[in-house]
């Protein structure tokens, strides 16, 4: 049974999926703007997309980024992340510095949780979990799949990874070649949430996929991600729009 988490006074894992918009602006003047408009948009939760940010490798500059963010968002929980080119981001870093960007943004205590891609080197991973929690953040263990849609005994296995390794939410993203591929990740997420406790994030990629971001309350995703100006990933559908289908769906299943 699926045990929720708490990010402020947000509950992850229970309910209708909670929508989470990222921020992917370049300058602080686009960061800030970004955050303006994920709170006027009533976001439940916001993702700060670091990798976007000209200053990422200036920690300083990270550190006064977060706590500008956090300020405009006030009581809208933060996930800070870094996401790498090899998953689908912006930028290649060495893992030492991967380590050290997010551990140092768990230091700032500014963000509620932080992201960590499960299949970098194994012993930075796990160093990398154990500080984020000893600063009292949440740790989001992130696979994504740019190309494909592995079988869902693979998705199964990186779980289980994910799991190992002290993750307290789970999420992958894949992306959809077929209708099968997306069926192939809701049945993965179902089945997902009989045999772990802690929230699972999924995400079937493109429009092809898009039925994955308004289904979560039927086959177990807690998080959808949508976006209010810019995308950070194929198919994210505009907040409005996502708030109305949720809405919907949720009516129809009571």
């Amino acid at each position: 049974m699926i045990q929720p988490i708490q990010l402020g006074s947000l509950t992850i894992g229970d309910g209708m999926p909670k929508i989470c918009v990222p921020i992917t602006g370049r300058t602080k003047e686009d960061i800030i703007r970004q955050a303006e408009g994920i709170r006027a948009a009533g976001a439940d939760l916001a993702e700060w997309r670091a990798d976007y940010f000209e200053n990422v490798e200036n920690l300083q500059d990270v550190t006064a980024a977060l706590s500008t963010v956090h300020a405009i968002l006030c009581d809208i929980p933060l996930l800070f992340t870094f996401r790498t080119r090899q998953e689908g981001g912006v930028l290649d870093i060495s893992t030492k510095d991967y380590v050290n960007i997010n551990a140092s943004a768990a230091e700032t205590g500014l963000a509620d949780a932080v992201d960590v891609e499960i299949f970098r080197e194994k012993g930075a991973v796990q160093q990398l979990i154990r500080k984020i929690h000893q600063n009292g953040c949440v740790v989001v263990g992130s696979n994504h799949h740019f190309t494909k849609t592995p079988a869902k005994e693979e998705l199964l296995a990186i779980f289980d990874r994910m799991d190992d390794a002290g993750a307290d939410i789970l999420k992958i993203a894949v992306m959809p070649e077929k209708q099968e591929d997306v069926l192939t990740l809701l049945a993965a997420t179902y089945e997902e949430t009989k045999r772990t406790t802690h929230p699972v994030i999924t995400m079937a990629m493109s429009g092809m996929g898009a039925v994955s971001r308004i289904s979560g309350e039927i086959f177990g995703s807690s998080v959808t991600f949508a976006s209010v100006e810019e995308c950070s990933a194929p198919g994210q559908l505009p907040i409005g729009d996502l708030k109305q289908m949720l809405g919907v769906l949720h009516r129809s299943m009571r």
